[in-house]
């Protein structure tokens, strides 16, 4: 069967990180949706539909698929920030010609040939929702409409993403563990002695080839993914997802880490999201509660909105880099490619590669970030391709106009 995943016209919502990547790519729980997807669609034909200026670079991200397809057939339609369980893609296989709603949006369809090619040749999902007289459903099922949803929900999605892992089992090691069978490793894990594991309040999985340092203290639910360092004395706290190839310290808490980032030396980070190619410099803080404990609204997308939690970190897109000492606000955003160089708060909104240095706000100059950028990348032996450059050089472009 053809699935169609597709983002839709608040994808941009979902920024600093979906500035870089396809909404489907975000991480809640112990996988990216389109992770999860995959497991549960394994013989189905995937298309991944993403806007322009994504193409080539998820073209190079999921080389299997077929992006941006010319033709659509018969099939059915998933967004891709859904958190999709088996029972709601069932719920739309044997509903054709139907239409799919979570709180009115449009979250997945069942479609012939013709009202599909329709609404792709009508701009599709990235224009406007389908307008049909099909049949209309309440599908109950979670979205992550923000990042700050993605955080919220990765305890419990963690606990449903166990059944996708199932070569993981307790782990033959030294260290202390608490509530065992609740701990998943990979069998190339190394737990030292001296570490404490704890999944009493939620499963703690661990993927292949992470090596977990004397004296850290990992607490549930946690996912760390895989080639990861947890460095002594860290303290994880729970409610975290952290993508491959991290370097793990200090304090964590309720965050999730795209990939390929350091948070090694000591400082909290609370209720946060980071993208790939992030470094927080040594004592790098943030708050996650304001001293009025009211609730925390957030510039997105160019709109003020209220996330209606008291607890929201900070969000960080990809290659940002924050200087020793840095100190940021409840509920900070900062844009793909920053540098923070100041001892006092940044502002609280921080467009994409904008250097702080003190109490100005500059430019950063785009060959200094692209040569930091190639030596940060060629230091894990992967190289800056064409597709990534053009679309960071496009997001540059656009903020300097």
């Amino acid at each position: 069967m053809n699935i169609y995943i597709f983002e839709n016209n608040r994808a941009l919502n979902l920024e600093p990180i979906t500035l870089t990547r396809p909404v489907f790519d975000i991480r809640c729980g112990a996988l990216t949706c389109i992770e999860r997807l995959n497991f549960l669609l394994p013989d189905d034909n995937i298309h991944l539909l993403v806007r322009p200026e994504l193409e080539e670079v998820t073209k190079e991200t999921f080389p299997e698929n077929s992006i941006n397809p010319e033709n659509i057939d018969e099939g059915i339609w998933l967004l891709g920030n859904a958190l999709w369980n088996e029972d709601a893609v069932a719920a739309i296989k044997d509903q054709k010609d139907s239409l799919f709603f979570n709180n009115h949006t449009l979250i997945g369809a069942n479609l012939a040939q013709d009202p599909g090619k329709g609404w792709m040749d009508s701009g599709g999902p990235l224009a406007a929702d389908l307008e049909s007289d099909n049949q209309k459903i309440n599908l109950n099922i979670n979205v992550i409409e923000y990042l700050w949803d993605a955080i919220t929900l990765t305890n419990q999605q963690t606990e449903k993403d166990k059944q996708f892992l199932p070569g993981f089992s307790a782990p033959e090691t030294e260290a202390d563990l608490i509530n065992k069978e609740n701990i998943f490793a990979h069998d190339s894990v190394i737990i030292s002695k001296g570490a404490v594991v704890d999944a009493a309040l939620g499963p703690v999985i661990i993927a292949n080839d992470t090596v977990v340092k004397p004296l850290a203290y990992l607490a549930g639910p946690l996912y760390i993914g895989e080639h990861c360092i947890v460095e002594p004395m860290t303290k994880i706290k729970g409610g975290c997802s952290i993508g491959p190839v991290c370097r793990l310290g200090g304090e964590i808490n309720s965050v999730i880490m795209q990939g390929w980032s350091n948070k090694v030396h000591d400082g909290h980070l609370g209720d946060a999201y980071l993208g790939q190619w992030v470094n927080l410099g040594a004592g790098t803080v943030n708050s996650n509660l304001k001293n009025n404990y009211s609730d925390i609204d957030i510039l997105v997308n160019g709109v003020m909105t209220k996330t209606g939690s008291k607890h929201v970190g900070c969000f960080m897109g990809d290659h940002v880099k924050t200087a020793i000492g840095t100190r940021l606000n409840t509920g900070t955003v900062i844009g793909t490619g920053s540098n923070i160089v100041t001892s006092e708060f940044p502002p609280k909104t921080i467009s994409p590669f904008s250097w702080c240095v003190g109490n100005k706000v500059k430019p950063v100059r785009w060959k200094a970030f692209l040569e930091t950028a190639e030596i940060v990348k060629s230091r894990r032996d992967l190289e800056f391709s064409a597709a990534e450059k053009t679309l960071l050089e496009s997001i540059y472009r656009r903020k300097k106009t």
